[in-house]
């Protein structure tokens, strides 16, 4: 097998939790199979610290599965499901909607995995996961009940892995060939395709913050929700019986899965605009119209550090013409996805948004990803979900 001889002390990290060796850290590589390959590491003592995958053309060349002696094969992968499977089953038995797999947090680098009953999305972030596919989809098929495993991969991250991007069914049993279906989340019912959904087919991430929206909504509120994607946010206020409901997204297929959803639960139809966000407010800031509630969940304005002054910027612009476009004593849930937008970050830009629209803000909820998408306090990587739920006076 090979062997990976880290560089004095570059071990500390590992020791710490953190699950990845950089190319810079390995002193030398013995006995190499292939420019991709399950590896040994070792310190610079030569004591066994594990085992992992190992990619020649990542920066990230060693990803750790184990600190164990032990075979990289089904049955570990099955361990290893089982045991985040017990996770989402401690917290809600019930369910049978959620991310199964988590990446680093659940010990299975570059790995997500989100189940829909008996349907599976699988998203793939590293060269080592992808050599091991068709054992992923065999314990998915064999140990999980999965009727239906689509790949959703392609993601731009995986270019620095050296790895195609490619997306499609990778099993289905008979009956289950369509990658559209029915399901429901939270006692809401959704129409979601595992190919043309975004990501992994839907936001999972969300489902507990939709869920805030019941809990402050008043009857008969206004409305506004910004970057809808497929109307998660929106469906939620229709549930807490709010009043008007207004739904923007740039996409066409988002704007028509919203339109779907509505139906499919037999709410009264939102009014949707297929529009630039940025332009939508901008529109709305030059007129009188006022909402209760506003949620504002725009993608990531940053991919690396590099950016990360032009986000703020963007992220300012939309929260104080959102906090001067509620009336008095209203809601803004405002969110950042980009792991590089620290917390910090984030609420000085918030209070910053605040002072130029001349309002005060409140903060009642403080949010982050669901529980079955965990993170690992060793690795700031795995966390980019800041959420705030603020009453702005």
């Amino acid at each position: 097998m090979t062997r990976i001889i880290l560089k004095k002390n570059e071990e500390r990290r590992l020791f710490g939790g953190h699950s990845w060796v950089f190319s810079n850290e390995i002193d030398k590589i013995e006995d190499l199979e292939s420019d991709v390959c399950i590896s040994s590491l070792f310190d610079s003592r030569g004591n066994f610290l594990g085992k992992g995958f190992y990619n020649k053309h990542s920066l990230i060349a060693y990803r750790h599965l184990t600190s164990k002696e032990e075979e990289i094969d089904e049955k570990f992968l099955f361990k290893r499901l089982s045991r985040a499977n017990a996770l989402r089953k401690r917290v809600k038995p019930n369910d049978n909607v959620y991310r199964l797999v988590n990446g680093e947090a659940d010990m299975l680098p570059g790995l997500i995995i989100d189940k829909y009953e008996d349907r599976y999305a699988v998203q793939i972030f590293s060269a080592g996961m992808d050599m091991i596919i068709e054992m992923i989809k065999n314990v998915l098929a064999d140990n999980f009940k999965a009727k239906l495993i689509v790949e959703k991969n392609m993601n731009s991250m995986r270019e620095l892995e050296g790895i195609e991007q490619r997306e499609g069914v990778i099993y289905s049993t008979d009956g289950y060939e369509g990658t559209e279906f029915e399901c429901e989340i939270d006692g809401i019912k959704y129409c979601i395709d595992l190919l043309k959904g975004q990501k992994s087919g839907f936001y999972l991430d969300q489902c507990e913050n939709r869920l805030l929206i019941r809990k402050y909504l008043r009857e008969g509120d206004e409305v506004l929700d910004l970057f809808c994607n497929e109307g998660g946010f929106a469906l939620n206020a229709a549930l807490g019986k709010a009043g008007k409901i207004t739904a923007v997204d740039s996409s066409e297929t988002s704007i028509e899965k919203v339109i779907r959803n509505f139906e499919l639960n037999d709410f009264s139809p939102p009014e949707t605009f297929c529009e630039d966000c940025f332009v939508h407010v901008n529109n709305l800031f030059q007129t009188k119209k006022r909402y209760d509630l506003i949620i504002l969940d725009p993608p990531s304005f940053t991919k690396s550090k590099k950016s990360i002054r032009p986000a703020l910027n963007a992220y300012f612009d939309l929260n104080y013409k959102c906090m001067r476009l509620l009336k008095p004593d209203s809601l803004l849930f405002t969110f950042s996805c980009s792991h590089h937008i620290s917390e910090a970050h984030f609420e000085e830009m918030l209070a910053n948004a605040a002072g130029k629209a001349g309002k005060i803000v409140q903060m009642l909820e403080k949010k982050t990803c669901s529980f079955d998408h965990p993170v690992l306090p060793q690795m700031p990587e795995t966390s980019y979900l800041k959420g705030y739920l603020l009453k702005v006076i």
